[in-house]
């Protein structure tokens, strides 16, 4: 159609002819929209209803029923939402409020300094995983303490040098490097797979702990006086048999660990998750390192 164009007196404005303005100023009823092509425009057809609709659904508009599977599935996801949050708060309030003060402290610690928090942290949870060693390889000598003094503490009582050492490997080395290393791994490893970008963490670090295991090993012979300088304990370290099976058992052990590190845990609370499992591994290694195992 022809596009004409129409002048009103007094007026210097030009309006098409077949616009729905210049028919409402004429006093007509606006046209029926038509498309780019100057084809009317169709509303696409409906379906009839069948059967009774809800009274809110408007007219000539089918309303479509949620199957019964997926209903009561949605059902029951909500009454299982419902029951952790009242279990949750149920939790929460049985939980003494000390707790909850020293929880917030740590937080807070954690967050204003976290390296020093996050080395003490280590520090003392390798401590408890050195006297949980003690505890379980004094055990089957129990029996045979009575006969003489226990040969690793002198007195039948727990090795406070071996402790202190394993302490200070946790404050000193393993926290901080735990702290920048977790860190880098979240800012350079980046990938658009999720699970693959777990898949290389997990294999970035077992890399990463192998000399790092290698430092553990010197560090316990130099501090437990086996070996006279940092040379000659980095050579008994690189040449101890207990080397290759803590790395074997630091693979098996360490992946199902990372497989939730990466992908459950926040990145601010990875140092303490990994140091919590590590009270663990401090105990098989303080034992492995004393020439023991668990």
């Amino acid at each position: 159609p022809t596009c004409s164009t129409t002048t009103f007196p007094g007026s210097r404005f030009m309006l098409n002819r077949n616009s729905n303005v210049t028919r409402l100023i004429r006093g007509g009823i606006p046209r029926q929209p038509t498309t780019r092509r100057g084809r009317p425009f169709r509303a696409p057809l409906r379906r009839k209803a069948t059967g009774a609709q809800p009274p809110w659904a408007p007219h000539g508009y089918v309303v479509s029923e949620t199957p019964h599977e997926y209903r009561y599935a949605l059902q029951l996801a909500s009454a299982a939402a419902g029951a952790s949050y009242m279990l949750g708060l149920r939790a929460r309030s049985a939980v003494p409020s000390s707790v909850h003060r020293a929880a917030d402290a740590y937080a807070r610690a954690n967050t204003e300094r976290p390296l020093l928090t996050r080395a003490v942290t280590t520090a003392v949870l390798a401590a408890i995983g050195d006297l949980l060693a003690q505890s379980v390889a004094s055990a089957p000598r129990a029996e045979a303490s009575s006969a003489g003094p226990s040969s690793s503490s002198g007195g039948g009582g727990c090795d406070l040098r071996r402790t202190a050492v394993m302490a200070g490997w946790g404050g000193v080395c393993a926290g901080p490097f735990n702290h920048f290393w977790y860190n880098w791994l979240e800012r350079a490893v980046v990938l658009r797979n999720p699970m693959h970008a777990v898949g290389l963490k997990i294999a970035l670090d077992h890399v990463a702990y192998a000399p790092v295991l290698v430092g553990f090993f010197a560090w316990t012979d130099l501090f437990q006086g086996r070996a006279a300088t940092p040379h000659d304990a980095l050579r008994q370290a690189v040449c101890s048999e207990h080397l290759a099976p803590t790395l074997r058992a630091n693979v098996v052990a360490w992946t199902a660990v990372h497989a939730l590190t990466f992908t459950v845990v926040p990145p601010p609370y990875h140092v303490l998750w990994v140091s919590v499992n590590s009270v663990f591994w401090s105990a098989y290694c303080s034992s492995v390192s004393e020439g023991g195992s668990i």
